[in-house]
């Protein structure tokens, strides 16, 4: 809160006393106006200050305004890899590693090999694959001889249906395991034990998590490297629900990062969530930054500054109005004949020393900002 000179605060101590003359308190709705019987809680405690009243010399009182055009709010948020162009290196099978073909910061291209394994499942994938070849072979005969006796007549209609179902089953068979022996970069017929796994974008490599001699398997959940591009970056930012209506798909963004004071990064908003954290009851956003120079790294704290200007109305005021009671927020209202109401309001966060309201408060209405904090003390006492 504001501090103020000890002059102030013995003059407001002095007048705003419970036997000072110049100010009464009371209950009820003396003074009050409708915004008045919404405040809530405490809503018909006030303090009243009598005209002239040195007080009053001390107490800033402001009109709320609504404000239109641009808009802009900053969610906090922490730098990412871009999932779009990143690899995580897992094994298809179970081995052991027999050799690391790319070191941390290593920058390899798609194709490149990567770790090297030694595993007796090569053996057995080239001959399911083997098997698969020539079960196809044998469908492929047997469903044209079938198709040249159905156009003489000379077979029943399921025996065609098997014999078609039996050459899409083996067409499928064939196709998978192909599949599994081009992942793993060996042919159906050279006896093998050991294959390479490759990365299949260009990139750096960000993450390394295994070593020499390490057994690997087919079902680990934690990747063996990771890789990414690194050229673009994602910005994950927070945002709270009362935010939400500023932040939109395809906004632009000023990325800050304390590792580099006064210097910013542009982005864009690319992904609004849809879901909201129950925890902290806030939507990720999803921003795209440029990072040619790599100077942006994954886990990066960073402050997100949403530009928007589709010329919204917003309801901003000083930051010193803002009273903390508790986990609520509060502003001192001011009404005719100097009475003073301590009111409830939503706020989203502070920017530029000024505080969005987002309910509670009505344009033309009047708070207090100076002097706020003493004002809140005396209601509070009565």
């Amino acid at each position: 809160m504001q501090k103020r000179t000890p002059l102030l605060a013995v003059v407001l101590g002095c007048c705003l006393g419970a036997a000072a003359p110049a100010c009464s308190k009371g209950h009820g709705q003396e003074a009050g106006g409708a915004g008045d019987k919404e405040a809530g809680e405490g809503a018909r405690d006030f303090v009243r200050l009598q005209p002239g009243s040195a007080p009053l010399d001390f107490i800033k009182v402001e009109t709320v305004v609504e404000s239109a055009g641009a808009t802009s709010v900053t969610l906090p948020g922490r730098v990412s890899f871009d999932e779009d162009h990143t690899q995580r290196v897992a094994s298809p099978i179970d081995g052991r590693a027999t050799a690391l073909l790319a070191k941390l910061g290593d920058k390899v291209r798609p194709g490149q090999a990567l770790v090297a394994l030694s595993s007796p499942n090569v053996g057995q994938i080239q001959a399911e694959a083997q098997k698969a070849m020539s079960d196809l072979t044998v469908a492929e005969k047997s469903i044209e001889r079938v198709h040249k006796l159905q156009a003489e007549g000379a077979v029943a209609e399921k025996d065609v249906a098997q014999a078609e179902s039996d050459h899409r089953k083996a067409r499928s068979d064939y196709a998978r395991s192909m599949a599994h022996l081009k992942a793993l970069g060996v042919s159906p017929s050279d006896p093998a034990v050991n294959v390479a796994l490759r990365a299949q974008i260009g990139g750096v490599v960000v993450e390394r998590n295994v070593l020499v001699g390490q057994e690997v398997r087919a079902d680990q959940a934690t990747p063996l490297l990771t890789i990414s591009s690194l050229e673009t970056v994602w910005v994950l930012a927070d945002a709270y629900e009362q935010d939400l209506s500023l932040v939109a798909v395809g906004d632009a963004v000023t990325i800050r990062v304390p590792a580099y004071p006064g210097e910013t990064f542009a982005g864009k908003v690319t992904h609004v969530g849809e879901v909201v954290d129950p925890a902290t009851r806030t939507v990720k956003v999803r921003c795209v930054a440029d990072n040619k120079s790599h100077r942006l790294k994954a886990e990066m704290f960073a402050k997100v500054d949403v530009q928007n200007h589709a010329g919204r109305k917003l309801v901003l005021v000083p930051a010193q109005a803002i009273l903390n009671e508790g986990d609520k927020s509060v502003v001192v209202i001011a009404s005719e004949g100097n009475v003073f109401r301590s009111r409830r309001v939503d706020v989203g966060p502070e920017v530029d020393g000024r505080v969005r309201v987002l309910g509670g408060l009505r344009p033309g209405e009047k708070i207090v900002t100076d002097g706020a904090i003493f004002m809140k003390r005396e209601l509070d006492t009565k």
